[in-house]
């Protein structure tokens, strides 16, 4: 196929003005509405001008990721965080108190569905209006660390780097060449790591007086509101973090002795945590330029309604592959609600990973795409955990048709690779999901306390990992995990998510056909269900059943000979 053309994604003419106009003309009604009908076409406008804001908030965010120095693009974002959200929170804010205690409501129950709103008395629990200015402040501090990645020029043997570019060099074949690259980029976040610290710093702060100002004692609960938890709580993770501890970390244990051994060291040093000989695969072993159309046919082979939904994307230039300076550091999936489209944003640099990267996020595009039927905004998308497992899920599914991207033998490799990749994520998980409970529940902790605690955490569920002569850089980690600013405890839900994805990966095992329409199944309920319930459905075992990881390790010790 045609080299596609660069993701281009048009603005549409949105201001505070216009929204506040549109909202007062919305709340104007509020005094009017009788009967079914009248709320229900209320319900439809309401529904459309929150598409017509969520639509153009993506794409201000789209656009900004994509060159996050550009001026013009955070002015655009300034305007919608600033001006435009907060005014839209309020609005809704009333809309719901309203609907809520409409005489109507059980029959909007019966026609719209229990969870929506279930979800709308939930965000109606987590909001304060004194609290929306205090999530502008946190908005711009979170821009501020983004900016700082974004803008990451790190030294290695002669050049300048990206963040992600030097990520990449983590996973080189040549020993000197990943201790400098790690070297490097612990020494770029340790010199920044008062400023980091003091954004972080704020954030939490920020945070304290939100759940203040709901009568909560810390922030904890707010979040878990915030994320639309229904059906589980604190507790919940608390167990499944527990079942990491007991399941998955003695196989890594075991996994970094063999990985010491295949090196032929002693200890692992943490510039070889990410590198397993006989199964990484060289650097640039996934030309951007070839990524395009080996994708094409991955997701061909896998369905008809996967080929044509990357298609669909790829035309329309809805894909914004490669990694370039400026570019803001990771990967996301977003849609533009009000054009029913879906879009992904990567940083790809030609090495397997980026395989990994691109399956990941075509994942959560495949559901955006599926869950279209939902008429309600809010339950388009499932929350977040749940739509992991869609992303997962695919990463697990493309691995029977690796030979698209790869060589037999490298396809090999990448298997086993993915399969080391989840087991040793899952516990860095559960330290970076420990830390921010901490951290929200001692939200008058110090940095030099924060850092302890991140290497206390570390130490407990991250075996195998010599840090001798390098202890100061144990707690750099943390000061480039984006999620940990941005999304207070998110985190999790990759891990939540990879036990439904593992369990995809065991049916595919030996049923390929069935695993598929049980992953099409999950993208169709989209968010009409809760977490718990879309396990149910697609006949998973809950992530918080304390044996939910056996089966799978079991497997994954069979595959990897432990």
């Amino acid at each position: 196929m045609a080299r596609p053309h660069a993701a281009v994604i048009p603005s549409t003419p949105l201001d505070a003005v216009t929204v506040q106009a549109d909202y007062e003309r919305l709340a104007a009604e509020l005094a009017h509405l009788e009967g079914l009908a009248p709320w229900e076409a209320f319900l439809g406008r309401w529904n459309r001008l929150k598409e017509k804001i969520s639509g153009e908030r993506a794409r201000r965010d789209f656009r900004e990721a994509q060159d996050t120095r550009s001026q013009e693009a955070e002015e655009a974002n300034r305007q919608m965080r600033e001006e435009i959200l907060p005014l839209a929170e309020a609005f809704d804010a009333r809309i719901r108190t309203t609907l809520l205690g409409a005489p109507e409501r059980a029959a909007l129950e019966e026609r719209y569905g229990n969870l929506l709103f279930a979800v709308f008395a939930n965000e109606q629990a987590a909001f304060a209006e004194p609290n929306i200015p205090l999530n502008v402040e946190a908005g711009e501090l979170t821009t501020r660390f983004e900016r700082i990645l974004g803008g990451a020029a790190i030294p290695v043997d002669g050049e300048t780097l990206t963040l992600t570019r030097t990520n990449a060099l983590l996973c080189h074949p040549d020993e000197p060449k990943r201790k400098a690259a790690w070297e490097s980029q612990a020494q770029w976040l340790t010199d920044r790591s008062d400023e980091i610290h003091g954004i972080y710093t704020g954030l939490v702060g920020l945070r304290q007086r939100m759940a203040e100002n709901l009568g909560e004692h810390n922030f904890v609960p707010v979040g878990y509101r915030r994320m639309n938890r229904l059906d589980y709580g604190p507790k919940d993770v608390e167990t499944f973090r527990a079942s990491i501890k007991r399941h998955i970390v003695p196989l890594v244990a075991r996994l970094r002795e063999k990985q010491a051994e295949w090196l032929g060291v002693d200890t692992i040093q943490p510039w070889n945590m990410g590198y397993f000989p006989g199964f990484s695969l060289e650097p640039g072993v996934a030309p951007i330029e070839e990524q395009w159309s080996r994708a094409q046919a991955l997701f061909d082979r896998l369905h008809p309604k996967l080929g044509a939904h990357y298609r669909r994307m790829v035309e329309a230039g809805l894909i914004d592959l490669e990694n370039r300076p400026g570019k803001r550091p990771g990967a996301f999936c977003t849609s533009f609600d009000d054009e029913h489209q879906v879009a992904i944003f990567c940083n790809s640099t030609g090495d397997a990973e980026d395989v990994s990267t691109l399956t990941h996020e075509m994942g959560h595009a495949f559901q955006g795409w599926e869950s279209q039927w939902i008429e309600s905004l809010e339950l388009r998308w499932p929350t977040l955990e749940a739509c992991e497992v869609h992303s997962m899920g695919m990463e697990f599914l493309a691995l029977h048709e690796l030979d698209t991207f790869f060589s037999p033998e490298d396809a090999r490799k990448f298997r086993k690779l993915k399969l080391i990749d989840t087991v040793t994520i899952l516990p860095y998980i559960a330290v970076v999901d420990a830390f921010q409970h901490w951290v929200y529940e001692h939200p008058e902790h110090t940095p030099a306390e924060r850092d302890a605690t991140w290497g206390r955490l570390w130490d407990e569920f991250m075996p195998g990992v010599d840090f001798t002569g390098y202890e100061a850089f144990k707690a750099v980690r943390w000061k480039r995990q984006i999620h940990i600013f941005s999304d207070p405890f998110y985190y999790i839900d990759y891990a939540i998510a990879e036990s439904g994805a593992l369990q995809l990966w065991l049916m595919a095992e030996q049923d390929r056909k069935q695993a598929m329409e049980t992953y099409l199944k999950l993208c169709h309920i989209g968010g009409s269900e809760s977490l718990l319930s879309i396990f149910r459905s697609a006949n998973l075992v809950s992530p918080f059943d304390p044996e939910v990881f056996t089966p799978a390790v079991e497997a994954i010790k069979r595959e990897l000979e432990l």
